[in-house]
């Protein structure tokens, strides 16, 4: 479990870094973000794709070169 320390926009690296020092690949990673577009409390499996504009998850793919995380998006709702 990482919970990087740094600014949403920057997480790719700290996750780029567990990744090298566990020798874990992209698709051994499961990423646990919030998403506007899914309703509070409401949560969803995703296999790779686009960060559909999340900038954690945005960062994460460039760090790694690749979008295949796993991904477990949280609903936070729209305000």
């Amino acid at each position: 479990l990482l919970k990087p320390r740094r600014l949403m926009n920057l997480n790719g690296l700290s996750v780029a870094s567990a990744a090298k020092m566990y020798n874990m690949g992209p698709e051994d990673i499961y990423l646990v973000h919030d998403d506007l577009d899914k309703a509070l409390g409401k949560v969803a499996f995703k296999q790779g794709g686009s960060a559909r504009g999340h900038n954690g998850v945005r960062s994460c793919i460039s760090a790694l070169h690749s979008d295949e995380m796993t991904r477990l998006r949280v609903g936070i709702g729209r305000p």
